[in-house]
């Protein structure tokens, strides 16, 4: 256990020994907003156990700092807020937090036992559940330290985010002398992913066997259990083609019949590709409606969904086969069962078609006194350095970089979507930069993003967190633009005047430019040097200037997914 720090008692204080099961539990950074308690536990953080400590400017941004450390990272993310406004601020980010189970410990301070009426008394535990999903009460010394191991231990048997409550008199009450910890890791059970059954592989096989054009489709729960050799050897085997969802990005690289990411991201080219398949067989993906083109991408194609969580296989739309397995141990079992095929689908002609598929081809160009978005992506992409990690907010200019900008490893794409909440992407980055100092993170953000979480910029600079902040300004919410335009109505609710954003990141005190030309841009990126704080490169866009692969797959609210038939394993493949 870490050094102690006498209290005026002589006693240490539970908020200390809660930092002393911080630091048990590996955590090697803390983001937050002080106030209540807050504030002297961080005192102690970062003066008794000497640890780091990232002040954020607003409690969604310190939420969201530390669920970007944990994506990027795998580690648990920790941040620390005040009660009352201090929790429901961090609300949209312990949202998204749940709805993405990220690793994350939120230590939110609470009013004393018997406290009413005080100007930040709320009722916390139902917007607790209502947002984060979990809370673990701190009752109090006696109890503290297996409360504490028992919200580490939720978090690393990958069950998302939760929330430490830490009423003020519980975190200042004395703990006893003999007050130890023992930390979640070492009592909690081996992983251990569910085998392959053999009824199950033989319905797969069977399908198999009538399938004339398959894909295989790798997601990240494939790039996790590793299985890319064995997928590569079932693919060869039956003749498939590859493919992999937008968090597997890169994983088939070099691969002559990779069509690279399957969905609306995907160039047309490789989508005319896969909507010629019959069978598509899915490793660790999660077949959502980025990976299906808004239910549009394989009409013909029967889904096999293979994954080792049962509540992702069918989640979004239904499937044909659902199997509950590893996805190495189940690419290795049908591989040895498959009767080898000479070509399959895969032929010559095929190649070549995928060879000549071109990411940018598709588009008008921009007009002059702007940079064209997809060079935006493509010259970032070539000229700043390889080993990068990237981070993509929402928004309309978001599938360019998020299917293009290249990284070393899929587990160096973090993409904070899924409650589609624009801006978070800006803290998300800085937790991320903060977690991975081997890479230099890079983020794609929208002006109207960028907007929603301003001051963090201030945070990066504060602390100089090395960090390529590339925001396309195209003055104003493209994505509600190109609805309107769509209806026939103006677009005037949706565009704004923007001010300099490159002086106000300036002020903020960040190294700032701002690109009118590709050339410029090209420029900035040549002459930015070794990056040891954060850089803004403020592009501007022409609003006129539509991504048709956004527009296509954009989707009004409440809109379903384009429904597709189903021929359950087992039964008669459906015909063409």
């Amino acid at each position: 256990m870490a050094g102690e720090a006498a209290s005026p008692s002589g006693a240490r204080r539970l908020y200390q020994g809660l930092n002393d099961a911080l630091v048990a539990e590996g955590v090697e950074v803390v983001f937050g907003v002080i106030g209540a308690v807050i504030d002297r536990m961080m005192l102690d953080w970062v003066g008794r156990q000497r640890r780091r400590y990232l002040a954020a400017r607003h409690e969604q941004g310190a939420v969201h700092m530390a669920a970007g450390y944990a994506r990027a990272t795998g580690k648990v993310g920790v941040a620390a807020v005040a009660q009352g406004p201090g929790l429901t601020n961090a609300g949209t980010a312990l949202t998204a937090a749940r709805l993405s189970r990220v690793p994350l410990v939120a230590i939110v301070a609470d009013k004393p036992a018997g406290s009413r009426l005080g100007n930040m008394d709320i009722d916390q535990p139902p917007f607790i559940q209502a947002t984060a999903g979990a809370i673990q009460p701190v009752s109090g010394p006696q109890h503290a330290a297996e409360e504490i191991q028992r919200a580490f231990r939720h978090v690393r048997l990958g069950q998302g985010p939760i929330v430490l409550h830490l009423p003020y008199d519980v975190a200042e009450a004395p703990l006893p002398a003999d007050w130890s910890y023992r930390p979640a890791q070492p009592v909690l059970p081996p992983l251990q992913a569910p085998q392959p059954d053999s009824a199950q592989v033989a319905l797969v096989l069977a399908a198999i066997a009538q399938s004339e054009r398959p894909v295989v489709l790798a997601g990240r729960g494939a790039v996790r259990a590793g299985a890319r050799e064995a997928l590569l050897t079932l693919a060869d085997r039956i003749g498939a083609i590859l493919a992999t969802t937008l968090f597997a990005r890169g994983w088939f690289d070099g691969h002559p019949f990779n069509v690279g990411v399957a969905g609306g991201f995907a160039p047309a080219a490789a989508r005319e590709i896969l909507n010629e398949a019959d069978l598509v067989l899915a490793f660790g993906a999660a077949l959502t409606q980025y990976t299906l083109d808004q239910g549009r991408l394989f009409p013909r194609a029967r889904l096999i969904q293979v994954d080792t969580n049962p509540a992702a296989i069918g989640e979004v739309v239904p499937v044909d086969g659902a199997v509950l397995a590893d996805a190495a141990a189940m690419a290795r079992v049908l591989a040895a069962g498959v009767s080898p095929r000479q070509r399959g689908w895969r032929s010559e002609a095929l190649a070549l078609r995928i060879a000549a598929i071109d990411p940018w081809a598709e588009g008008e160009p921009a007009r002059p006194g702007y940079v064209d978005r997809r060079e935006v992506v493509r010259l970032a992409d070539a000229l700043l350095p390889p080993e990068r990690l990237l981070v993509v907010d929402i928004g309309h200019f978001m599938g360019l970089p998020a299917a293009h900008f290249r990284v070393p490893h899929p587990f160096d794409l973090v993409f904070p979507w899924r409650l589609g909440a624009i801006g978070t992407a800006l803290p998300e980055a800085i937790g991320a930069a903060v977690g991975r100092p081997d890479r230099l993170t890079v983020l794609f953000i929208g002006d109207g993003g960028l907007m929603m979480t301003l001051a963090e910029l201030e945070s990066a600079a504060r602390v100089q967190v090395p960090l390529i902040v590339i925001c396309e300004d195209d003055g104003g919410y493209a994505a509600e633009r190109v609805l309107f335009r769509g209806r026939g109505e103006p677009s005037l609710l949706s565009d704004f005047v923007n001010p300099d954003l490159a002086a106000v990141a300036a002020t903020l005190g960040c190294r700032a430019f701002t690109a009118r030309s590709a050339e410029e841009y090209a420029s900035i990126l040549r002459g930015l040097g070794a990056v040891t704080g954060p850089v803004f490169i403020r592009v501007l866009i022409d609003p006129d200037q539509p991504d048709p692969r956004m527009e296509r797959g954009h989707q009004p609210v409440g809109q379903p997914l384009a429904a597709r038939p189903t021929s359950p394993l087992g039964e008669v493949a459906r015909p063409e």
